[in-house]
């Protein structure tokens, strides 16, 4: 009888294991999978120019080509959000270049912040240069120049100043790209030095506004992007991934060929580098926390428009053309499937519940989640 009770017990423990495995295997395995519609909605898709681009800000989006067009998120197309004293300067048709979450570079010239409509003017460009990029760096906006001779200037904007900041320290060497920690409020400027007779990258470090905290000179090494953390800087060459303590020792470096083309992803204060065409033990991703620190994940392979999403998740497109979700650990929450072939995805924390996504005819389509799939 006592045998028959073990046996019982034993079969019944091994039961219970098999279910818990089998549950965490068909969640791993088999994730959430629905479908979505864009028919839905009241506005149909927006016909949109080829190589297009879709900027968000506080009241709703712009598609902008060869002019600009405003939108509400829902798709209903508004007005310029302009002053008329603003208009008779950017014109009737405005083109925005570049965006962040609460600015804009409108005809190269002009940077307006966002946050309200309509827009504000914080700067215009002097004549003889144009702009090529903005950052936004907490309360301050960098702004990059491009010059007569082709070369790009970097100066800083502080909220509510109409006066610009000039970096100092930074003559022989050219502006690459730049990255900002919301942490310390620091941030980190790479560049390409031109007073050596090889190639040498140098990244200058900055912080409280514009106080320089450091510069790192690398001789006979390039890299072409940055990303600043809350001690270190993270460095991407072509076939090099390094990090840097902000006093200029080595971290961790990773060696993998064709490193260069990767995606990036904010999550919180912490980062993702996701490379396609690269892999370092059996992992293709690269998950940076504030610190300085390190892990390895494998996201699902051949991601493309990989981006933040809400409650410290990724979105991205996959091989198959469906829209999924991504955990913090690489695994896929959730997957959509579309009902175009899209190209493109984009997701804006103004518009939290609704993905924009461009399919190959170049048409804009919105998908809205209801309470159900959201």
């Amino acid at each position: 009888m006592k045998k028959i009770k073990l046996a019982l017990l034993i079969t019944l423990i091994v039961l219970a294991i098999g279910i818990v495995m089998h549950t965490r295997l068909y969640e791993t395995l088999f994730y959430r999978h629905e479908s979505l519609q864009a028919s839905n909605l009241l506005n149909g898709p927006i016909q949109v120019e080829q190589d297009a681009h879709v900027h968000f800000f506080k009241d709703g989006f712009a598609v902008s080509g060869t002019n600009t067009k405003f939108y509400t998120f829902d798709g209903k197309e508004m007005s310029l959000p302009f002053k008329p004293e603003d208009i008779a300067v950017v014109g009737n048709s405005p083109v925005i270049n570049q965006s962040t979450s609460r600015y804009a570079l409108v005809n190269n010239r002009f940077v307006y912040e966002t946050s309200h409509t309509p827009f504000r003017l914080v700067y215009t460009i002097e004549e003889g240069s144009e702009g090529f990029d903005i950052r936004e760096l907490g309360d301050m906006l960098l702004v990059v120049l491009k010059t007569q001779g082709n070369l790009l200037k970097p100066l800083l904007l502080e909220k509510d100043n109409v006066y610009t900041i000039n970096l100092e320290g930074m003559d022989h060497s050219h502006y690459m790209d730049a990255s900002y920690d919301p942490l310390t409020k620091g941030f980190s400027i790479l560049t390409l030095a031109t007073d050596t007779p090889y190639p040498s990258t140098r990244v200058f470090n900055f912080i409280d506004g514009d106080s320089p905290q450091g510069m790192l000179s690398l001789n006979d090494s390039m890299f072409y992007k940055i990303y600043r953390t809350q001690k270190s800087i993270v460095l991407v060459g072509i076939h090099q991934i390094i990090c840097y303590n902000i006093d200029g020792s080595i971290k961790w470096s990773i060696n993998a060929p064709n490193c260069y083309i990767h995606q990036y992803a904010a999550l919180g204060n912490d980062l993702v580098l996701y490379f396609p065409k690269a892999r370092f033990n059996k992992a293709n991703a690269v998950y940076v926390r504030s610190n300085g620190e390190k892990e390895l994940l494998e996201l699902p392979y051949g991601l493309t428009n990989l981006q933040p999403y809400k409650e410290q998740q990724l979105i991205a497109l996959n091989r198959n053309g469906d829209l999924i979700i991504i955990g913090k650990n690489g695994n896929t929450v959730k997957a959509y499937t579309l009902d175009v072939h899209p190209t493109k995805v984009y997701w804006s924390p103004f518009a939290p519940d609704r993905f924009y996504v461009l399919s190959r005819d170049n048409m804009l389509h919105i998908y809205a989640l209801n309470k159900v799939n959201s």
